[in-house]
């Protein structure tokens, strides 16, 4: 073979090693975990807490007011005891400041007992009153005072090493639906270029991506936020933006929109009385559900919900089918949340979720034998009696009152039915 040909045939074994190469390399790499997006951060957990309407002096309505700092006291109770590393309080805080902001300075008092720290958003019941409520004069300095110093009501801090969290001020006084204004969203989008590289969560009282029925037509888009589709833009075109949680309506759902889990967290003084954890590592988050531990309290609530108006809304004549919204799927309640792109939500296993909060826990993959899996409702609203006051004896529970602020459809449709097998569910 000439020269020429004898380069030819170094040329073809080269071609066929490298080859070789590339084909072996690309079976390994498929046999790898595949990575978020390169975030380095420790195992982290959060929990959040919405819609507590905290008042004292008020009757109750579709919210427990009159039971609501008792709620509120049992959350705290119950976060402390999971030793999470922060918690966010996802707007709705109080069901106005009161006179003299006589009900944000309870809210404050009973914080005094939470063992992390805390942050917060605004809900459209936090600012509203007449007159409206000036957010920075009211607010301001607990903003400062938890190091979040944009002098706005909306906000961005790293709560550990590598983990950006964004709060937005979505609330419209004496309005039930939100509101973001561009020089909000073009703050939203220098921050987020300002923190590339940080995993990153964003925060709003109003879902930016609504569950159903929230996401249709009236009356439920009354709830909604106008500007979410563009604030969703804003955050899709940023690939650390990772997870968006609000509360605002009462629903547990998990949605996924790009790489952005979005998660609607229940209310504390409305049907289903709970609250959400959130564990977290570099890999993936999952997500648990907590309820308030008085049951004969949260049956009472499930009982206003069924016969809400907004029940009636949902479905005339099956108003109690929206009590399946409110508590949402076994999916919406307890999940693993993979951070890779196209990743979809999966259910926990027994034992998986931890309580102690420090590192994210991955499903099983296959089922041990001999063990079946718990129902995680049971768990959620299990009592450890040593660690937790035990409820007084209620007294029979009254029929809502028909004078429910405009939520009550009218007596003569709206009957309390006498079974308590009713299944049950409104808005904040």
């Amino acid at each position: 073979m000439d020269e020429d040909g004898h380069t030819e045939l170094l040329s073809r074994r080269h071609f066929l090693a490298g080859l070789g190469a590339l084909t072996c390399f690309g079976q390994l790499s498929m046999l790898a975990p595949a990575k978020a997006a390169g975030f380095d951060f420790a195992p982290f957990s959060f929990a959040v807490v919405s819609d507590s309407h905290l008042s004292n002096g008020l009757p109750d309505s579709l919210k427990l007011l009159q039971e609501s700092q008792l709620f509120l006291q049992d959350v705290v109770k119950s976060i402390n005891e999971q030793k999470v590393d922060f918690v966010i309080f996802c707007g709705d805080q109080v069901e106005g400041p009161g006179r003299d902001e006589v009900f944000w300075q309870l809210f404050i008092d009973i914080m005094a007992v939470l063992n992390c720290p805390w942050y917060f958003v605004l809900g459209e019941c936090d600012v509203s009153g007449p007159p409206a409520v000036e957010r920075m004069v009211t607010y301001g300095p607990d903003f400062k005072g938890k190091g979040l110093t944009s002098g706005n009501s909306y906000w961005s801090i790293d709560p550990v090493a590598g983990v950006h969290l964004i709060g937005l001020d979505t609330a419209k006084a004496n309005s039930d639906a939100g509101d973001l204004s561009n020089a909000q969203m073009n703050w939203l989008k220098q921050d987020l270029n300002s923190n590339k590289g940080k995993m990153t969560i964003v925060v709003s009282h109003h879902p930016l991506l609504a569950p159903p029925p929230y996401d249709g037509g009236p009356p439920f888009e009354e709830y909604t936020l106008m500007q979410g589709a563009s604030a969703r833009e804003i955050l899709g075109a940023c690939l650390d933006v990772r997870l968006a949680i609000s509360g605002h309506v009462p629903i547990n759902k998990i949605q996924r929109e790009r790489n952005i889990w979005y998660v609607s967290c229940p209310p504390v003084d409305t049907y289903p009385c709970e609250y959400k954890l959130f564990h977290v590592d570099p890999q993936g988050i999952t997500v648990e559900t907590l309820g308030v531990r008085y049951e004969a309290l949260v049956k009472k609530a499930k009982k206003i919900m069924v016969n809400s108006r907004l029940a009636f809304q949902y479905s005339n004549h099956k108003p109690d089918s929206f009590l399946k919204l409110a508590e949402g799927s076994e999916l919406d309640r307890s999940a693993y949340l993979a951070l890779a792109p196209g990743a979809v939500a999966q259910h926990l296993g027994k034992g998986k979720a931890k309580s102690n909060g420090k590192k994210a826990a991955k499903p099983k993959a296959t089922k041990e034998k001999g063990k079946k899996a718990a129902p995680e409702r049971k768990k959620e609203n299990k009592i450890d009696q040593s660690k937790i006051d035990q409820p007084k004896k209620e007294q029979p529970l009254a029929e809502p009152a028909s004078n429910l602020p405009d939520l009550a459809p009218s007596k003569d449709s709206l009957q309390p039915k006498n079974s308590d097998q009713n299944q049950s569910g409104e808005q904040n």
